[in-house]
């Protein structure tokens, strides 16, 4: 059989090309660290890889949601914390103004600090989150919750003769933290505030905001409302009340956050699972790869040199 100088020019290249084309992809696998780059390198672990890169995102997404549960959580118990603060100041005020042997003044100067609480009171339920947000509107974060009643009339009571009207909605804010778990986030209002229920868990008719102004006005001695024990003493237990539902409530935050904490410690195993499959696909065995390049190398220039061998080779050679 004649061999052709195009035949061995030919057969030459191709064998270098594809000598250098291997190369040039050992070297892309070594550069990233990864041994499947398309899916031509392992169909099979390519797919796989593709499913469990999927899984790991809406984990990812899931671990971003636990943050911001936990953030808008924590900020809730806060807040919590400071009303129940307020409260506390209050009814202790208030058991020392209850004492009969006080003066009218001496009744009038806690009504004055009192009506600073009060104050406190209404501001901790008008909070803004982070982004500018009211934490207590329910669903119609951008409008304050609460806002004075200039035009009440004493005693205050909820309807129209509520001293602070609720302005949100009984909205409760949510987030997906699991692929079966979902968070309430909030909590409005009107659950917060605006229901003083008595011992028996029955509505009062009042909010707190209601009930202290109640006390203060009874207190104080400009306001041409007579001392009245019944009614201070009503005020008195509907601060109590109060006192007691803000630590139920912070019971529950409490429950919540500790639930994300266990979740965001769970997704984190998973994503340290994910990254571990990943890597059992997709890297590179270093040690074979080292031994692929020299050997790579090695045909390359073995080819190289068989080919000008083979180039110079011609009958006048061996005249």
């Amino acid at each position: 059989m004649r061999v052709s100088t195009s035949q061995i020019f030919n057969s030459a290249t191709i064998g270098m090309q594809n000598r250098q084309y291997d190369l040039y992809k050992l070297q892309n696998q070594m550069s990233t660290g990864r041994r499947v780059l398309t899916p031509a390198d392992d169909p099979i672990a390519a797919s796989q890889a593709l499913l469990i890169t999927q899984s790991q995102g809406l984990n990812a997404q899931f671990t971003k949601n636990i943050g911001d549960a936990n953030s808008k959580l924590n900020l809730l118990d806060s807040t919590l914390s400071g009303i129940n603060d307020e409260l506390q100041a209050i009814y202790e005020k208030a058991v020392d103004a209850g004492n009969a042997s006080y003066s009218p003044e001496q009744r009038g100067a806690i009504a004055v600090e009192l009506k600073q609480r009060l104050e406190n009171l209404i501001g901790l339920g008008n909070t803004k989150d982070g982004t500018g947000l009211y934490i207590f509107s329910g669903y119609k974060t951008s409008t304050q919750p609460f806002q004075v009643d200039a035009g009440a009339t004493p005693p205050y009571a909820l309807g129209s003769g509520t001293y602070v009207q609720y302005k949100g909605d009984g909205g409760v804010e949510s987030l997906q933290v699991s692929p079966s778990k979902t968070v309430d986030t909030s909590a409005n209002g009107l659950d917060v505030f605006m229901q003083v229920r008595d011992g028996n868990g029955n509505p009062t008719g009042r909010s707190i905001f209601d009930s202290v102004k109640n006390m203060v006005d009874l207190l104080d001695p400009t306001s041409g409302i007579p001392f009245n024990s019944a009614s201070y003493g009503q005020a008195l237990d509907d601060t109590a009340a109060m006192i007691s539902h803000i630590s139920t409530l912070r019971s529950s935050v409490g429950g919540r956050m500790q639930g994300l904490d266990n979740l965001a410690n769970t997704a984190s195993e998973k994503d340290y699972q994910y990254q571990s499959r990943l890597s059992d696909l997709q890297d590179l065995d270093w040690i074979d790869a080292y031994s692929r390049f020299s050997q790579l190398q090695l045909q390359l220039q073995a080819t190289q040199l068989a080919f000008r061998q083979t180039s110079q080779l011609s009958l006048f050679s061996i005249l």
